[in-house]
């Protein structure tokens, strides 16, 4: 199961070969971290938006509460990571979930809900 576009990977190092005088071992280096880093980054970003969401709805006091669900998943060849809010009431069997969509982390791209976003 792939993780990384290792094309892209390749391409860039080629780019900092050609563009920049790198030899080819620093290129890769520095590809390979920078599609790491890129990956770790979105993933980043889109759990502070998640949490920041939940701590202003929160924030008012009404008897609802929400919670952040981040959840990897991987089958079929298929890697993504889901963020979602359950939103629970006291005294109350009140249960829903906001899907806001996934990260398909072998493609490093976010895919969201018809009517949600994160970003």
């Amino acid at each position: 199961m792939k993780k990384y576009n290792l094309s892209k990977i390749m391409k860039r190092a080629w780019e900092l070969v050609k563009g920049f005088g790198f030899g080819i071992s620093e290129a890769l280096k520095k590809a390979w971290k920078e599609a790491k880093e890129m990956t770790k980054s979105l993933r980043d970003k889109l759990i502070e938006t998640l949490e920041a969401i939940v701590e202003e709805k929160n924030s008012h006091d009404n008897g609802y509460h929400y919670e952040a669900v981040v959840s990897d998943w991987e089958n079929y060849g298929k890697s993504r990571t889901y963020f979602s809010i359950i939103e629970t009431r006291d005294n109350s069997k009140h249960y829903s979930k906001t899907r806001y969509g996934y990260i398909n982390n072998q493609t490093e791209e976010y895919v969201r809900e018809k009517y949600a976003t994160l970003v």
